[in-house]
């Protein structure tokens, strides 16, 4: 066997001891995933709109971000379940034609017995002293101060006015019409004779545009994002986005997270309008929790979770934080939405939530015929952790070497790839790696059966090939039939 050297020279006469270095087999791969929170600032934060920062923590995001701003928050809800994965944001600044949500909260009886008010503002707890003899517009006034103190998480401003508070949503779109207003979440008790009107938050118009997002995200490749923004056209362009860098020449998707609230009227029909392959829009009902921060917690529950297994369940995954009406639980409703593009949580008895099943809006083929290839967001994830590894793997293995149909007597040691040479490295890591150690794939003899490869007739430098890899898929539904019987029967 003869040795081909990359930098030992072949003439050479001066004597020494010459051994190159080789580490292009050596590497066992692994890298850290980066995770992009993208979302509104406030003019407090440091980062310039529009340009993606890396966070270091919590504290770091607040001063970027501004505190109390949306991505603010959808870092710390990130950061305090996922410790492991890198976060980034993408800050915008609010449209400057934009508005803001309002709501009112009207004090219409005053209390007859002293107390405390258990005010929940997307599920953040505002509790107001109430006083016997106050009249409705001192409550009123307690009201605005005890919000305005609760701090600059809280997602509003409030201002009393005679019987009434104004409620404003810090930043202005559609975002603050999710903010949810209610009282007594866990059970608390009104203070005697009190009496409120909560009118909900609406009227937030003109999010920010997406802008040049190929500009903006720049070469990094971000595996998983979390919308905060996620109105129509936001979506929209983020799919356009996901489309362009799943394909050849990019090659570095990512799959995306965001929720929605509403009812089920509502989000049928948002979902339905849909066709994404890489979004999953997470169905909240009405329940309290921010659109913005459900969407961060969703992320931060199954970004690790795929990254470690892609074709692993999601069904059962705690989303830590987040608190949901025990109602939500409507098999029909939920069902239905599934055929719609829009992702389902389970609900515990005490509000708790978790995922139950995590789909990506992609429903319909170019005739609009339904589709469902793309149906769970495993699928899109698994199929570029394939490309990635058959990527990465002909690199290390065929990178520096010499194109020949066939091998036809070449001396061992030479570096030449053949037809044969790119087939068994395809069929070893279908089977050695992608199915026996990853579990990602199944019936190799059928993969081996459909593999093709050659060489390109028109370009002897480049191997063409076809495979067919049949992925696992998640587990989600066990179906039986059981047939009794009173009687054993003769047989």
């Amino acid at each position: 066997m003869t040795i081909t050297f990359s930098e030992v020279p072949q003439a050479l006469r001066m004597p020494g001891g010459y051994i190159e270095i080789d580490g292009s087999q050596a590497g066992l791969g692994g890298d850290l995933p980066a995770v992009l929170l993208v979302g509104h600032k406030l003019p407090t934060g440091t980062a310039p709109v529009g340009e993606v920062v890396r966070l270091s923590g919590i504290g770091d995001a607040q001063a970027k971000a501004g505190p109390g701003s949306m991505l603010a928050q959808m870092a710390s809800r990130y950061r305090k379940i996922d410790p492991t994965l890198d976060i980034y944001m993408l800050p915008y600044a609010d449209n400057p034609a934009g508005v803001a949500s309002t709501g009112t909260i009207t004090v219409t009886s005053p209390a007859t017995a002293s107390g405390t008010l258990a005010l929940y503002i997307s599920q953040k707890l505002v509790s107001v002293g109430v006083a016997i003899g106050q009249t409705t517009a001192q409550i009123a006034t307690a009201i605005a101060q005890a919000i305005t103190d609760a701090g600059i998480d809280i997602p509003v401003t409030a201002a009393a006015a005679d019987n009434a508070v104004t409620l404003t949503a810090r930043h202005k779109g559609t975002c603050g019409n999710a903010i949810d207003l209610r009282l007594n979440l866990y059970g608390e008790d009104t203070p005697e004779g009190l009496v409120l009107a909560l009118q909900a938050m609406s009227g937030g118009a003109g999010d920010p545009a997406p802008g040049d997002l190929a500009a903006q995200i720049g070469q990094r490749w971000f595996r998983y994002l979390a919308l905060g923004i996620n109105d129509a056209a936001t979506l929209a362009a983020w799919h356009a986005e996901s489309q362009r860098r799943y394909k050849v020449p990019v090659q570095a998707g990512f799959r995306a997270f965001a929720a929605f609230r509403g009812d089920y009227e509502a989000a049928a029909g948002f979902g339905e309008t849909k066709n994404y392959e890489h979004i999953c829009d997470l169905w909240l009902g009405i329940s309290p929790p921010t659109t913005w921060e459900a969407a961060a917690t969703l992320a931060a529950a199954a970004a690790p979770r795929l990254y470690n297994n892609p074709v692993i369940s999601l069904e059962g995954t705690p989303l830590p934080g987040l608190q949901a009406d025990v109602g939500y639980n409507d098999f029909t409703i939920g069902n239905s939405l599934l055929f719609k593009g829009m992702s389902v949580m389970e609900v515990g008895k005490d509000g708790s939530c978790y995922i139950k099943r995590l789909i990506s809006m992609y429903q319909y083929r170019s005739d609009s015929s339904a589709d469902d290839a793309f149906l769970d967001i495993n699928v899109a994830e698994v199929m570029e952790r394939i490309r990635y590894e058959q990527r990465i793997g002909a690199i290390k293995k065929f990178r520096g070497t010499v194109a020949a149909r066939t091998d036809e007597g070449y001396r061992p040691g030479l570096p030449i790839t053949t037809e044969d040479g790119v087939k068994a490295y395809l069929l070893s890591l279908y089977k050695n790696v992608l199915m026996a150690e990853y579990g990602w794939v199944q019936e190799y003899s059928y993969y081996k059966s459909t593999l093709f490869v050659e060489q390109d007739p028109n370009n002897s430098s480049r191997f063409n090939f076809r495979d067919d890899p049949v992925v696992n898929s998640p587990f989600y539904i066990l179906a039986g039939r059981s047939s009794f019987r009173k009687a054993v029967p003769t047989y």
